[in-house]
């Protein structure tokens, strides 16, 4: 996986848990850039926080681009994870068994790969160039859904609806860095040899 362990500022939300099954319009939307890089991987990313206090749940929703350094392989798609606001101020982040993302122009379930990691998030990817823009230019445009489902609640599907869009400058920052993404995959893909090495396997980060 390309994505390297990293932490979130715990945000100040009070009160009681979100019941499982629910839809939700959140009150806290904030949107972020991240570029990750290591020797096998580099990545980029719109980071989506969204909470609704007085709930103590928050999820983070991460739209990604990236490429395998050692063969030029690019993915695209989002991984996702969820966490409670726990007494002391810290979150704890609670294992999601399903996740989806559904717009009107494009819908996650049936054209992305899904993976689940030991830390509770969930990723789902596509290698392909027309999924993948399909996706990205849905999450660009704003008005959106993610959906998850917690294992104790039976697969029931919580909704939260997001209806602001990314910033200019969070879209720009993050065409940029795909700019450089096709750049250097495509000088990887030429240099590379006729035997491929894949991306290593891990957890995924601690994004709470």
């Amino acid at each position: 996986m390309f994505v390297a362990l990293r932490h979130l500022t715990a945000l100040a939300l009070l009160g009681a848990s979100q019941g499982s099954g629910s839809t939700i319009f959140p009150t806290g939307v904030a949107y972020s850039n991240w570029a990750d890089e290591s020797e096998e991987a580099r990545v980029c990313e719109i980071v989506l926080d969204a909470s609704n206090p007085p709930s103590r749940e928050a999820v983070k929703f991460i739209t990604i681009a990236g490429y395998n350094k050692f063969d030029g392989t690019v993915l695209a798609g989002f991984l996702m994870g969820a966490a409670d606001l726990t007494a002391s101020g810290t979150y704890q982040i609670v294992r999601i068994s399903a996740a989806a993302f559904s717009s009107r122009t494009f819908n996650s379930l049936g054209h992305l790969d899904y993976e689940s990691y030991d830390d509770g998030t969930v990723m789902a990817t596509t290698q392909d160039p027309l999924v993948a823009t399909a996706f990205i230019r849905a999450v660009i445009a704003g008005v959106y859904e993610v959906h998850f489902a917690r294992p104790d609640s039976n697969a029931e599907m919580r909704t939260y609806k997001i209806a602001s869009a990314p910033g200019e400058s969070v879209v720009t920052n993050f065409m940029h860095c795909m700019d450089h993404l096709a750049v250097e995959s495509h000088r990887t893909q030429s240099d590379a040899s006729t035997e491929g090495r894949p991306l290593p396997e891990g957890g995924a980060r601690n994004h709470f």
